[in-house]
């Protein structure tokens, strides 16, 4: 490749230290570059052997950039910029932060938290990512100069924490974006430090079992996020080491394909829940369409299971009407923006998947901090220009629900984001699951523009684990357990005789209820093997059933929970929900919940009469280690049961109480 003349070996001689974490870089005006030609040209250092045989054709690998946008791309997108306005606003958003944020900014240095590298890896690809953005496409030297000074300054650190093995998938990703993006442009020195890098904190420890066993096997987000890092950068150093890097492409593939693909079952729904699912989807995204750029195919992998290209609609419907999700797992509750959404809104030719995007971006969320937003320069690959220049309908359809390890039903009752407008999210799954809490059959509610049923979510890891939570432990005497907002008495869900939920208990939804539903809103789920204290059953599993009645034309929300007691047994019965509305028991049978100058009312009945205590708890513990939750209350009943007995509870949701005779 012919080098840029201006930069001397001398001048990076002085400051290069491979190990250390600072790198010092001097700013340099911007160079009267020699003419060149735009392709890349091979460095002397090339791999000139012949293109191995493998699961692709390694001979269509082309010219760099190479990773989601190739030269031609990046001239095209100059042109629907000035064009298309959804990509302008996000073009802008882009640049506005590379001027703010990413310019001059401080060197990066190798500092852990607890045992994580990770904030360091994504701080490094947000600021690469962007930068080599701003660059190809404004030509702006500045960003040049701040990206090589960040890239050498990670490829500097003694290595990419591989015990932690999310730190390199996401640094790994880092690195190779700008080795790609700026190819031409780097100062050799740059690009070898790169590709040294790569190969020994990435490549290596890739392949050396101590440290992929932490994702090669594994069916959650840390299978998409490493083998989507080190696949992207193996692609991108392909001509320096072709059969290195086919190993680790065809490794990354093998195990995606077998392992991490089969996440999201035959229906789309994601086991680890909607924060998850941004990272976890991201990466597997980014992941396909960097086979399919570089190879224009993806040889199978999007196909591998029916579920993977349902998924979009899945996340369509995680997001509630009152700018929060549908928060299970370990998940926060606000809304994000996913950028996975616009990819698959390409690939199946379907602008209502962008709904939601389009209404965030409306909204200013994707120029504020959200999960994924260091990602954000590679959907401009993504984006259909022609699919977002008209208006996006809402989706058809209200209810979607999906089976498997964790079966979800969810429900819009006319996307109207409005007061009219109700949203109902009630999931199944074990506690065992990745990042699963004690919540089967658990559910929020939106109604009447606010949240009445909510998740606390989850709590943060760090302080936890420094406590000493064997937060990473999901067997039945955990202290994972122990953490109030990871266990059952934070959920809105029944509690038998105050006992810990069981951790291979699940809750499932029934399929014959949902496949025979028709155009009813409802969902229902029974709850095998929850309830039980060790192998010692008090009840039978419990059925919960939820549907939408029709009220004059208001929509009231009505859930009936039956319980069955066994022989000689006489099982205490919880029933809870948080709630972040004030409440005040009105009445044996009422509750009247009230934020925001509005109020619902929550009125229970038993079908038989049989007697039971309306109740409020705190949302709270004298653990030191839980954290507060302001503003927040548990809401439901008691009931004690006799032997051998059936109970059947219905809680209706609505503006006004309902009459009890």
């Amino acid at each position: 490749m012919k080098k840029i003349l201006l930069y001397t070996l001398l001048l990076w001689g002085a400051i290069f230290t491979f190990g250390s974490c600072d790198v010092d870089i001097p700013e340099i005006e911007k160079p009267v570059l020699p003419e060149k030609d735009s392709s890349s040209q091979p460095d002397d250092e090339d791999d000139p052997s012949a293109d191995p045989n493998g699961i692709f054709d390694y001979s269509k690998i082309g010219e760099h950039p190479r990773l989601f946008l190739n030269a031609q791309d990046f001239d095209h997108l100059k042109q629907e910029i000035t064009n298309n306005s959804i990509l302008k606003i996000i073009h802008e958003i882009i640049i506005n932060r590379c001027n703010k944020e990413f310019v001059g900014a401080s060197t990066l240095t190798y500092q852990k938290s607890g045992k994580r590298l990770l904030t360091v890896s994504r701080k490094a690809l947000e600021r690469i990512c962007h930068l080599a953005y701003g660059y190809r496409m404004n030509n702006d030297y500045t960003y040049l100069n701040q990206a090589e000074k960040d890239i050498r300054s990670v490829c500097s650190f003694p290595d990419w924490n591989p015990t932690h093995y999310l730190d390199i998938g996401e640094m790994a990703l880092a690195v190779a974006i700008g080795l790609d993006w700026l190819y031409n442009d780097l100062q050799p020195e740059t690009r070898k430090m790169a590709q040294t890098a790569l190969e020994n904190y990435a490549f290596k420890t890739a392949t050396d079992p101590t440290y992929s066993k932490q994702f090669i096997e594994t069916t959650t987000n840390w299978n998409q996020v490493c083998n989507g890092g080190l696949l992207a950068a193996a692609l991108v150093t392909y001509e320096k080491d072709k059969s290195r890097a086919v190993e680790i492409i065809e490794q990354s593939f093998n195990s995606n394909k077998t392992k991490g693909m089969t996440t999201y079952g035959t229906d789309g729904n994601y086991p680890e829940g909607y924060m998850y699912w941004g990272y976890g989807t991201t990466y597997q995204v980014i992941l396909i369409a960097a086979l399919e750029k570089v190879f224009n195919t993806d040889n199978g992998l999007s196909q591998t299971t029916a579920g993977f290209l349902k998924t979009a609609e899945y996340m369509l419907f995680m997001a509630g009407t009152t700018g929060k999700c549908f928060n299970y797992s370990d998940c926060t509750e606000p809304e994000e923006p996913k950028l996975p959404m616009w990819w698959f809104a390409k690939k199946q030719g379907n602008s209502s998947l962008l709904f939601n995007e389009l209404r965030l971006l409306k909204k200013g969320a994707y120029a504020s901090k959200f999960e994924e937003r260091r990602l954000l320069p590679i959907i401009m690959g993504f984006i259909d220009s022609e699919q977002v220049k008209g208006t996006i309908s809402a989706p058809q359809k209200k209810l979607w629900w999906g089976d498997g390890d964790t079966p979800v039903v969810l429900i819009h009752t006319d996307w109207t984001y409005s007061d009219t407008d109700k949203y109902f999210g009630m999931k199944g799954g074990r506690s065992n699951t990745s990042h699963g809490h004690m919540d089967g059959a658990t559910f929020v509610y939106d109604a009447y523009g606010e949240r009445w049923a909510m998740d606390l979510g989850m709590q943060e890891y760090a302080p936890l684990e420094a406590a000493g939570i064997d937060l990473w432990n999901s067997s039945q005497s955990s202290t994972r357990w122990s953490i109030f907002r990871l266990n059952n008495f934070s959920h809105n869900v029944i509690t038998i005789n105050n006992n810990q939920y069981h951790y291979q208990g699940k809750a499932f939804v029934r399929t014959d209820y949902m496949k025979a539903i028709g155009t009813k809103l409802g969902a229902k789920f029974e709850c095998f093997g929850v309830n039980r204290n060790g192998n010692d059953y008090d009840v039978d599993a419990p059925v919960r059933t939820a549907e939408f009645i029709d009220n004059g034309g208001d929509l009231e929300l009505v859930i009936k929970d039956e319980i069955k007691s066994r022989a000689n047994k006489t099982p205490l019965v919880r029933w809870a929900m948080a709630t972040p509305a004030t409440a005040e028991i009105i009445s044996n049978h009422c509750i009247k919940l009230s934020q925001n100058g509005k109020i619902l009312y929550l009125t229970v009945q038993e079908q038989n009469n049989h007697p039971f205590t309306l109740k409020t708890w705190p949302a709270s513990t004298d653990n030191k280690y839980d954290e507060a939750n302001p503003g927040v209350t548990m809401v439901g009943f008691e009931a004690q049961m006799s032997a051998k007995d059936t109970r059947v509870f219905t809680t209706t949701f609505a503006k006004e109480p309902k009459n009890i005779n």
